[in-house]
């Protein structure tokens, strides 16, 4: 067997792209003079030590790699086969020690799985169902499987000049991208159908992914970060703990699937979509596929070790979802936190701790990293993100921790991202108040027929930004405008934020002395909670004499 440099398998009987050589995950080296290299995942474990990371064009996708680095790592490593919680941890420490997976490990598992990583292999490919050719009486095409693109009667948005009538191949690698967004964040609702011992079906449940936001520390090197991110398996063993690449056996659509019993089924056994892919004559493209239901029953699952739970009112447990406007920063408080009643931070960061055995060198480097998207439970897709915070695992919070620095910087970081939050819904409705009194006959109380105005929108993007330039300035303890060092709180470095931003899109308006006068009086809203400059010394005075 022979391949491209591309990685296309040429002289099979049906074409073939094996994702552990071929070059389809963007990766970043050491050195930030270096330009990114593309690289298959045997490459990308067996240089991990000298990467500093890894990346998918699309966020969901890259959600979804990490998942699948995470389950390799933790065959090639052993960290899956631990008897118990502190073996499982010393062993981590003697890896983070080691600083790369010992290559015969890496070699060994892609060769123990050679077939199972083709993306068009006839029989098993890679986290595909072959029985959907037969199974559906026609393909979706290839547009359904590509986000962003029009497909049937779906929205447009991305753009682009795409139809079903003249769909455009997508290539292997993105195809592969795509095919991981979709079995981690496909919609609910009608599908392709399927029929399946004569049961006909034809609508689907959404990805396990879909809405959320998919939390993940990240280290020095994308092995600590991988390193950090196996979540430990509990008593689940690893003969019964399998990826469904490592299952001999397809999954019955219509039975019972099996509950998950560690990581492995765990990170990668939850999707609710069965795909197929149909390559090109020479596999260098995918030009068809079917995107359908993969399965009918469910079975109640573990928590997800990536994502923030919250509670209902009735005490039941959903993630947290994802929202474009809301950045990462806004949430570190709960990611750091350690039983919080508002909210759960994710179960892997329960393991980034000192007491849990991870070096301080490493953590006073780790940062985090968040992949979201912004969706409903159906089609309507509205921005995907990523963002990474600054070094920031080296504030997570201990179980029975007081008095410490630690649990000062976090109450400091609680108050000012609460701080933030009230002077950003006072800055919104100071806006939106001034304009319709503004715009009211005779300047009087704010009428409900004038509108929101055009002044909420644009002052809350120049607050949230400055806020969040002022909430690291805090975060650090670095003396900022309207904060001092040392001080217990933010002092008044958030409604500054907000006076600046108001005064921005508010004061091309106030030429009119009217409008001047709505303005000033709305104004005054965003001095709630001011601190005097004595009152701001006097705390700080407390905290250091505490």
């Amino acid at each position: 067997m022979t391949r491209t440099p591309g990685g296309v398998i040429t002289d099979s009987p049906s074409p073939g792209y094996d994702l552990a050589t071929s070059p389809w995950v963007v990766a970043h080296g050491c050195d930030l003079l270096e330009s990114p290299v593309s690289l298959g995942l045997k490459d990308v474990l067996l240089r991990a030590g000298g990467l500093v990371d890894v990346e998918l064009p699309l966020p969901p996708a890259s959600a979804m790699l990490w998942r699948v680095l995470v389950v390799i790592t933790a065959r090639a490593s052993g960290l899956d086969e631990a008897e118990d919680k502190e073996e499982w941890q010393d062993r981590r420490c003697d890896l983070l020690g080691a600083g790369a997976l010992d290559a015969d490990a890496v070699e060994g598992y892609f060769a123990a799985h050679a077939d199972r990583f083709d993306l068009f292999h006839p029989e098993r490919p890679w986290m595909q169902d072959p029985r959907l050719r037969t199974e559906c009486p026609k393909p979706s095409g290839v547009n359904k499987l590509a986000w962003g693109r029009t497909a049937g009667q779906n929205q447009v948005w991305l753009g682009g000049h795409h139809n079903d009538l003249a769909p455009r191949p997508l290539g292997a690698a993105e195809a592969a991208w795509h095919l991981l967004a979709t079995l981690g964040n496909g919609p609910s609702g009608r599908c392709s159908a399927r029929v399946v011992r004569g049961r006909n079906e034809a609508n689907v449940t959404a990805g396990p992914l879909r809405g959320t936001v998919s939390y993940h520390p990240v280290g020095r090197t994308l092995f600590e970060s991988l390193i950090l991110n196996i979540p430990y398996p509990g008593d689940a063993e690893r003969a019964h703990d399998l990826a469904p690449w490592e299952r001999p056996d397809l999954d019955d659509p219509l039975g019972l699937p099996p509950a998950p019993e560690g990581p492995a089924a765990m990170l990668m056994g939850q999707a609710r979509h069965a795909v197929l892919l149909e390559p090109s004559p020479d596999g260098s493209e995918v030009v068809d596929a079917w995107v359908t239901w993969a399965r009918r029953e469910r079975v109640e699952t573990p928590l997800d070790p990536y994502l923030i739970y919250q509670p209902t009112k009735e005490g039941r447990l959903y993630a947290r979802p994802a929202d474009a406007d809301r950045a990462v920063w806004r949430d570190l408080d709960a990611l750091l936190r350690h039983g919080d009643t508002r909210g759960r931070r994710p179960n892997i960061l329960d393991d980034c701790t000192q007491q849990s055995g991870v070096p301080a060198e490493i953590l006073n480097g780790a940062r985090l990293r968040g992949f979201g998207f912004d969706q409903d439970g159906q089609t309507r897709d509205r921005q995907w993100f990523a963002a990474t915070t600054p070094e920031v695992l080296r504030w997570l919070a201990e179980r029975d921790e007081e008095g410490t620095e630690r649990v000062r910087t976090l109450r400091r970081i609680g108050l000012a991202r609460a701080s933030a939050e009230a002077l950003g819904r006072r800055l919104d409705n100071a806006c939106k108040d001034a304009w319709k009194a503004a715009n009211s006959p005779g300047g009087g109380g704010p009428r409900t027929d004038t509108g929101s105005g055009p002044w909420a929108r644009p002052a809350a993007s120049r607050y949230w930004s400055r806020a969040e330039a002022a909430f690291w300035d805090i975060a650090h303890d670095r003396s900022t405008s309207g904060y001092t060092r040392g001080a217990a709180g933010p002092g008044n470095a958030f409604n500054l934020a907000a006076l600046a931003a108001y005064d921005q899109v508010t004061g091309p308006y106030c030429e009119r002395p009217r409008v001047a006068r709505v303005v000033e009086r709305f104004r005054s809203t965003l001095f709630d909670n001011w601190q005097p400059a004595r009152a701001q010394k006097d705390t700080r005075t407390k905290e250091v004499g505490a």
